[in-house]
């Protein structure tokens, strides 16, 4: 439940930042109008969602969940915007834009619960 609401709520935060980042470090247009943050946000829950469900797996392996979510959200995010875009030479950097969020809300999903002394 917890991993579900990280993924929910931070990811498509984080995930706009990423993107509105990388689209200012690669073109220098910045942000003109509040709808298209808002709009953004809406358009990265599914991607969140698909993300969190990916980490929820790779969390039961015993593979290191933060890396092994953040490379494959990476190459996802890669081939998605080679389909979207076609070749591009920026395609490296529109991969950050799902990494970043997945390697954050995958570590704080996976991060261990502290034992707290009442």
């Amino acid at each position: 439940m917890k991993r579900l609401l990280i993924f929910l709520l931070l990811f498509p935060a984080v995930a706009t930042v990423a993107f509105y980042a990388v689209t200012y470090v690669l073109t220098g247009a910045a942000v003109d109008s509040a709808t298209g943050p808002v709009f953004m946000y809406l358009v990265f829950i599914v991607p969140g969602l698909l993300v969190a469900l990916l980490d929820w797996l790779i969390a039961r392996t015993s593979m290191p969940a933060v890396m092994t979510t953040t490379l494959l959200t990476y190459g996802l995010s890669v081939l998605v915007m080679a389909l979207l875009l076609g070749s591009s030479k920026q395609l490296v950097a529109l991969g950050l834009i799902g990494a970043i969020p997945a390697a954050v809300c995958s570590w704080l999903s996976n991060k261990p619960e502290e034992i707290v002394n009442a």
